[in-house]
């Protein structure tokens, strides 16, 4: 249960610490094994390749976080490329061949819950990365959502200048946490 709990905190860490900056970018496409070498084996699944942010950004910075908190471990990498039905291949897969720990950038939060409960049952903790996922995980690590939403009203605020005097600036979100 030790190694369960290390993998679970060194993959936290390792996401905390990158997922502040990995908002930040513009992408391409890969595959295939990151880091290390013969340390804990740590599957890395991001949710689509068409925002530029998850290969260009959130992807080489939690590799490279993790390679800086566990010089031996390895990330083992798959984009569901906005399939659920693949990214519940590919997690499946990463389960079968051995990994100790998943970061899970989910396709559909809804659909993965079958692959987070297999994980769970194979002693496998899911670290939902960046918006929560159903089942059973370990962890959950995302960006600060309502101090992002202040500071980009302030920003628009400001933008407008003279023009928001009197105007109302109102932020309206249609995803809902599943249940």
């Amino acid at each position: 249960m030790d190694g369960y709990l290390r993998g679970a905190a060194v993959v936290a860490a390792a996401v905390c610490l990158a997922a502040g900056l990995g908002a930040c970018g513009t992408g391409g496409e890969s595959g295939g094994n990151a880091s290390g070498g013969g340390g804990m084996r740590i599957g890395l699944l991001l949710p689509e390749n068409q925002t530029a942010r998850y290969e260009q950004f959130d992807r080489p910075l939690v590799e490279r976080k993790v390679k800086e908190l566990c010089g031996d471990c390895v990330v083992e990498y798959a984009n569901g490329r906005g399939d659920a039905a693949t990214q519940i291949r590919q997690m499946d897969s990463m389960i079968n061949n051995g990994v100790e720990v998943v970061i899970l950038g989910a396709v559909d939060v809804r659909s993965l819950r079958s692959a987070v409960e297999e994980a769970r049952d194979a002693d496998v903790p899911v670290v939902a990365y960046d918006r929560p996922v159903e089942g059973p995980v370990s962890a959950y690590v995302s960006y600060e959502s309502e101090t992002i939403g202040r500071v980009q009203g302030e920003a628009l605020l400001k933008a407008l200048g003279d023009r928001a005097n009197g105007g109302q600036v109102v932020r309206w979100s249609g995803w809902r946490a599943p249940r």
